[in-house]
Parts: C-alpha cells; structure tokens; sequence
C-alpha cells in the first residue's frame, strides 16, 4: 500500500477546488559549512574536506515552493576533478552501484515534502528522505544521485542521475545543478520541494607529477559560502555563511 501513496496522493489532487494557487510565496533560507583540516593559499593549495548544510523553508511555517536551480558558492576554494576516477550518468540505471567506489566525492542526506501543486497549505502532504551521492564526471564535471528506502518517500526509489557543475564563484568555486521536472514533479499535479540538505565532500587526493593534489583544495584563511537557490516561479533567494 505504501508503494501507492504518491499515486493516491495524485488522485486526490483531482478533488481539489480548481480555483486553489500554486506555491508563490518566498521561501527562507539557511546555511552552514566547515572547511577541514587546514587552511591553503595560492602558492601552496591544501587537500580539504568540505560539508555545508542548508535548510529551505516556507514563510511563517508554510511549506517551501520548489527549487529548480542550486548554486552553492565556496570561496578561496578549487576542485580538481580531472585527475579523479570518474562516473558518469549514463551509467546510473535506477543506480549508482556499478560505479567505480573511488569516483564518489560527497555523500548526504536529503529532506524533501510532497504535495499538491493546487493546495501546497493544504493537509494532504508526504515526506520523503533520499541519500545523496555526489560523482565526480571530469574536470568541473559532476553527477548527483539520489536514492533510499521507498517506504521513506512515498513509494518512490532511486531518482534519475542530476548533472551538475563547477562554476566560478568569486576567488572560489560553485556546485551548480538544475533540477529535472521528473523530479520536481514525480507525479502529475504532484510538487516535491526540498526541506533541507546535509553533505560532506571527503578529503581525498591524487598523485600527479609526484605531487598530491585534492578534490577540493583551500586557498586561503578563510571561504565565504553563498547558496543562491532558485524557484520555479523566478524567485531568487541566497543563504551565506563562512567556513
């Protein structure tokens, strides 16, 4: 029965007045993030373990509208990817599992509710958790893969593989993704917004030319984070914070 939850969630939409709006208001954000174990610079760049955290909520307690676009924004930062194994989203078939283990940067854990697009206040609501995995594809090249137990989301596993990007973030860099309408939307009439984000990207490092480079490397004391989230609607909101 589990397994129809979201499907019956998606009858019930039909129920709904037809005058009923769409989530519009603005959402809230917050953010939180370490850098470890110690600081780089230019000259000398050092191997660096990430984690930042990030919570998106509806104003005065109502639930958040959905987030098409995330840019996580990490300065005096720079990822090295080229010279890590790689995996891509054509290989991640309803899973991630025939990945080569050393391809995997980040790991997580995400939040998310669902509920109608017609009556997001309304009583009738899931909540879904997904792990979250984060591949390195190449030079700024990345895939994030959500997955986890069904009967923790509605009935609903693995999600399609998200490619992601490094952009340029101020003297940093950026994780920038867009999230698919299959998973915004895993039914019709049917909106899934995140709640909260929590991820750690490993320290791990490479040898090149005799020399060990990291995944992520710090360049300096100090790395301003920015979360900039995006909605389906347009509206642009940013959370900031200093690792």
């Amino acid at each position: 029965m589990r397994k129809l939850a979201l499907a019956g969630l998606g009858l019930a939409v039909l129920a709904l007045p037809a005058a009923a709006l769409a989530q519009t208001t603005p959402n809230t954000y917050a953010a939180k993030a370490t850098v470890s174990p110690k600081a780089g610079s230019k000259a000398k760049p050092a191997p660096a373990s990430v984690k930042f955290s990030y919570t998106v909520a509806g104003q005065n307690g109502t639930r958040p509208a959905a987030v098409k676009r995330y840019t996580i924004g990490f300065g005096a930062m720079k990822t090295n990817g080229r010279y890590f194994k790689t995996c891509q989203a054509s290989q991640m078939n309803g899973s991630d599992s025939s990945c080569n283990p050393k391809a995997l940067v980040g790991t997580g854990t995400l939040q998310a509710v669902v509920y109608p697009d017609s009556d997001p206040q309304g009583s009738t609501v899931i909540p879904c958790t997904k792990t979250l995995h984060i591949w390195n594809a190449g030079a700024d090249k990345a895939v994030i893969f959500l997955n986890g137990n069904q009967n923790q989301c509605g009935g609903v596993g693995a999600l399609p593989p998200i490619p992601a990007k490094f952009v340029k973030f101020g003297n940093g860099t950026a994780l920038q993704f867009d999230v698919p309408p299959t998973v915004l939307h895993p039914v019709p009439g049917l909106t899934s917004a995140v709640t909260s984000v929590s991820s750690t990207i490993k320290l791990q490092t490479a040898t090149v030319k005799g020399k060990k480079v990291g995944y992520f490397e710090s360049l300096a004391k100090k790395h301003p984070v920015q979360v900039t989230f995006v909605t389906e609607a347009g509206q642009t909101g940013t959370a900031t914070t200093s690792a």
